[in-house]
């Protein structure tokens, strides 16, 4: 018989020519699994790359801020130490700093350590990264500064040497009568606080070893920066890549429309209420309701603080902005303990703690450049307001 006729007459030709096709199909489809694998690869390890560099950024930039804030404490010791003798020409915030300067607030110096943990438990990701280098590099910045962390949280020279314990002197009250008696008292107790502990030998040596301190931040600084720079280089990220990575998970949820935002927004917590109303006009009022614990020598208890806000609103983009044209501010101390003698005392130091704190805010909104912005989005219910400013985040909810 002829094969070729056999072949086209024959149930073989249909199944020969299935088999092939599967096997075709079979290979096309494991060659596109491997080539998704292979890149799906390539972008979680180029994200742990970037999700690196961003962490040694943001440990550079903590440290940058923290040294200005050393040095801005330093100079104002220096200026207060040196006019020892006319502390009560000085103004009181400028007292503050140094007091804040030399007092230990009994807190560790901490860095996030949240994206080391991620990249120290992800070796299959960060040993095919492609460049050897940029992996000793990671590996000595985080040794680096786990070794500045322990090296800053030692009691030694990096410690300030006022234990808080100490301040508890400028706290102990007095029988005075009244509000401005209080104040005079007090503020006499922190000058004679400070003359004697600037006058302290161990506090001067603490104080006169702060230019070597900012001098090792900067060297870290300094090395972190070079080290980073040539990650950036060793992995081709570009600053706009590393720009858009950061906005990635800065940006959540979906834009907000006017016709979405109009409405009740609440946010609340055992002991604060925050409640945004905007309306179709594009005015809205905002009242905040805070109750804390408070402690102020001669009274004790929870106090109400009560702030309440209207202006106008709209919408650029993805921020929010609100423009105040009024405010109120109001104290609510009944729930706070006094002696009968001290009754007269407490109400006054309310209505001065009012009036003070009214005319701030009213001196702020009278400057024309002044409003608030956040960057506002929505989930995808939309009734979640999610508003964020800077490293703060608020989230309310859509009331009924």
């Amino acid at each position: 018989m002829d094969k070729k006729k056999f072949l086209n007459n024959s149930w073989w030709a249909p199944l020969i020519i299935s088999i092939i096709g599967t096997a075709i199909g079979v290979g096309l489809t494991f060659a596109v699994n491997n080539w998704m694998d292979k890149r799906q690869k390539q972008q979680t390890q180029r994200l742990m790359a970037m999700m690196v560099i961003h962490d040694i950024d943001e440990s550079i930039n903590y440290l940058k801020n923290y040294k200005e804030e050393v040095e801005t404490m330093y100079y104002t010791t220096m200026y207060v130490r040196n006019h020892l003798s006319e502390l009560e020409s000085l103004p009181t915030d400028t007292l503050f700093q140094a007091l804040k300067f030399i007092v230990n607030d009994e807190e560790d110096f901490r860095f996030d350590m949240s994206k080391e943990k991620i990249f120290h438990s992800s070796p299959d990701i960060w040993q095919n990264l492609g460049s050897m280098k940029f992996i000793d590099n990671v590996q000595s910045f985080y040794f680096d500064r786990q070794t500045f962390q322990n090296i800053f949280n030692r009691p030694n020279l990096w410690q300030e040497p006022v234990p808080l314990k100490e301040t508890e002197c400028l706290m102990i009250g007095s029988n005075n009568s009244s509000l401005e008696e209080y104040y005079e008292l007090y503020y006499n107790k922190l000058r004679e606080f400070l003359k004697e502990k600037l006058a302290d030998a161990h506090v001067n040596y603490f104080i006169d070893y702060t230019p070597q301190r900012i001098g090792v931040i900067n060297t870290f600084i300094k090395e972190w920066s070079m080290m980073n720079d040539e990650n950036k280089f060793l992995m081709s990220i570009t600053d706009e890549e590393l720009e858009n990575y950061v906005n990635s998970f800065n940006t959540n949820g979906i834009a907000v429309k006017d016709k979405n935002l109009i409405g009740t927004w609440s946010s609340s917590s055992s002991d604060e209420l925050n409640q945004f109303e905007f309306r179709k006009d594009h005015t809205y009022s905002f009242t905040s309701n805070e109750t804390s614990a408070a402690n102020i020598n001669f009274s004790q208890g929870k106090l109400t603080r009560i702030y309440i806000e209207t202006g106008t609103w709209k919408l650029e983009g993805d921020s929010l902005f609100a423009k105040p044209d009024s405010v109120d501010y109001k104290l609510d101390a009944s729930k706070m303990t006094v002696q009968p003698e001290k009754r007269e005392m407490l109400d006054n130091w309310v209505q001065n703690y009012q009036k003070e704190s009214l005319t701030f805010y009213q001196n702020a909104i009278k400057d024309s450049n002044y409003r608030r912005s956040w960057n506002a989005h929505l989930d995808a219910s939309r009734n979640k307001l999610e508003l964020k400013k800077d490293e703060s985040v608020l989230y309310y909810k859509r009331g009924k």
